[in-house]
């Protein structure tokens, strides 16, 4: 199976049971080396991305993985939080990052880069407040933005 689309039947099928535990799938990246895989599962929680929250998640993951037959030489998870410099692509980044002061730069190349903060996301644009004025920026517009520390 195209890890595309593992990675969709994977979104597909543990979507709705992080969500009931307060969790969303920010990534999913897989590797591969000869019989192994790594499955690397980044999350954002709504209490916050804790080690002691990847371990529960970690489990809940495992066991529906278990269940399936994707990885019939096994596999090694992993669960973490997206990080804090990982760079923002999508209107679920931008969601959990309200309130942070964040660079975007724009796909247009021409377009000067924005400082700003983000106030709100939604699937087709993300709000900024750049000192006075508030920014309503199309999503498709934006290539990507980083967290200023």
């Amino acid at each position: 199976m195209a890890d595309d689309k593992l990675k969709d039947e994977m979104r597909a099928m543990l979507a709705a049971p992080l969500l009931d535990e307060g969790a969303e799938i920010a990534d999913i990246v897989l590797s591969r080396y000869k019989q192994s895989t790594t499955v690397r599962l980044f999350v954002y929680t709504k209490a916050g991305t804790t080690l002691d929250e990847c371990a529960r998640l970690s489990r809940l993951i495992g066991d529906a993985i278990d269940g399936t037959d994707w990885f019939k030489n096994g596999y090694t998870l992993e669960v973490s939080s997206p990080g804090l410099d990982r760079p923002l692509t999508t209107a679920l980044d931008f969601k959990y990052r309200t309130g942070e002061t964040v660079r975007v730069e724009f796909i247009d190349s021409k377009r000067k880069k924005l400082t700003a903060e983000v106030l709100s996301a939604n699937d087709s644009e993300v709000e900024f407040q750049h000192g006075e004025e508030v920014l309503n920026v199309p999503l498709a517009e934006i290539k990507q933005a980083k967290i200023v520390f």
